[in-house]
């Protein structure tokens, strides 16, 4: 096995809507990942108040998508809304035969659906409902207008778009310590460090909500139109068949192939949702500082790492060297 065929096999499993046990499903998944996962992954940092802090406390914090250097980053399809019609029980069909079925049994329209709509545009739902309701009675049928409505559940998709976007959250780690693009984006123009973690272990204690995957790089983004249509349908309280329990996961895993020099490996967080960075307290292995990493700087964290009884490394150039990768050698401290 390797992490091609992990992300295939991830790909390729559909947990549908109604399995209650994803064991079956999410076992040879597991099994995979402990056997494909590199150790360590490294997570670089800039040295600033904040970065300081969470190493001192042993804390991995985590963002949402949102706040990210990719605008794509879990980003999820809109679908027109000529695509939502095409969906079978989607969310425009769903919802006009919900109002029918409300109007042919006398009942009143759910609250939920009240409270999305301004009464003028319900008012002009329910008139056509019972024109149409008339007219088949009558053997004849009228073309809907729907223009307020297609642009007011357009509005709604976007807007779940945003808030499934934002649902989890997201520590970024690589598989490379070596990458010299990665010390330049991500530590400082190499002048912070870098932190080796054993995320199998943290794994195999099973926290409540969090896992790690390795992210999908690919030119064709992650369709993402039946979760966008389920939450749409969900929200007006309609039902919706979801196609399968992995899709947010998947979504948030897709990210350009511009993007794979990264090699990363995301750490999501589903089990938090209220705060904006959800931290987990987790110790890393050991500490790597870039190779322009300031005497002051250094000398802070190296005593930091003495506490807490880490192995330390430094980068540098080795300007003999055929490539472009730096190098690592242990720390020297005179």
């Amino acid at each position: 096995m390797n992490k091609d065929e992990l992300i295939k096999l991830l790909e390729d499993t559909i947990i549908p809507a109604s399995c209650t046990d994803m064991t079956p499903y999410l076992q040879p998944i597991a099994d995979a990942l402990m056997e494909v996962m590199p150790v360590p992954l490294y997570r670089f940092r800039t040295i600033n108040e904040y970065s300081l802090s969470a190493f001192d406390k042993d804390l991995i914090f985590f963002s949402r998508a949102k706040n990210f250097n990719d605008p794509y980053d879990s980003l999820l399809t809109s679908p027109s809304f000529e695509d939502i019609m095409k969906c079978p029980a989607e969310s425009i069909a769903c919802f006009m035969n919900a109002f029918r079925d409300q109007l042919l049994k006398g009942m009143e329209i759910p609250q939920n659906i009240k409270d999305l709509f301004p009464p003028s545009l319900l008012d002009q739902m329910l008139g056509f409902m019972k024109m149409q309701l008339e007219a088949e009675e009558g053997g004849e049928m009228t073309e809907p207008n729907w223009h307020e409505i297609q642009a007011k559940l357009k509005d709604m998709v976007a807007n779940f778009a945003n808030d499934l976007r934002d649902s989890e959250s997201y520590a970024c780690f690589s598989e490379s310590i070596t990458s010299s693009t990665m010390w330049a984006h991500y530590a400082d123009y190499h002048k912070g460090f870098a932190l080796s973690y054993d995320m199998k272990s943290l794994i195999l204690s099973k926290p409540n909500g969090i896992m790690i995957l390795p992210v999908i790089y690919s030119d064709v983004r992650y369709d993402a139109t039946n979760l966008l249509g389920w939450a749409t349908a969900k929200m007006l309280g309609l039902p919706m068949n979801r196609i399968d329990q992995l899709d947010k996961i998947k979504s948030a895993l897709y990210k350009s192939s511009e993007w794979a020099y990264e090699k990363e490996w995301r750490l999501i967080n589903s089990a938090d949702q209220a705060h904006t960075h959800p931290s987990l307290k987790y110790a890393p292995t050991g500490i790597y500082y870039g190779s322009r990493i300031s005497e002051i700087n250094k000398k802070i964290l190296h005593n930091m790492a003495i506490e807490k009884g880490l192995k330390e490394y430094e980068m540098y150039l080795d300007r003999s060297s055929s490539d472009y990768q730096m190098r690592i050698r242990p720390l020297s401290i005179e």
